[in-house]
């Protein structure tokens, strides 16, 4: 009996932890693949038209930024 009130609370505490680790992917911000602004309201992150990752939807002012790098 000890065996599956141990097997439980283990698999209780997996859940616990699989659950924070989502929320703390769900709270990271994105930052885009060319210029590494992150996501806000002006720099909104689309997907990069070749598959690479999120990039900037504005493209000049992606440029500018990297220029500035």
């Amino acid at each position: 009996m000890s065996d599956q009130f141990d097997a439980k609370a283990a698999r209780e505490k997996a859940k616990q932890i699989a659950e924070e680790r989502r929320a703390e992917r769900r709270q990271r911000k994105r930052k885009c693949v060319l210029c590494g602004a992150e996501e806000s309201d002006k720099t909104p992150l689309g997907p990069h038209p070749d598959g690479i990752g999120p990039s900037c939807r504005d493209e000049m002012a992606c440029q500018s930024r990297r220029a500035a790098r």
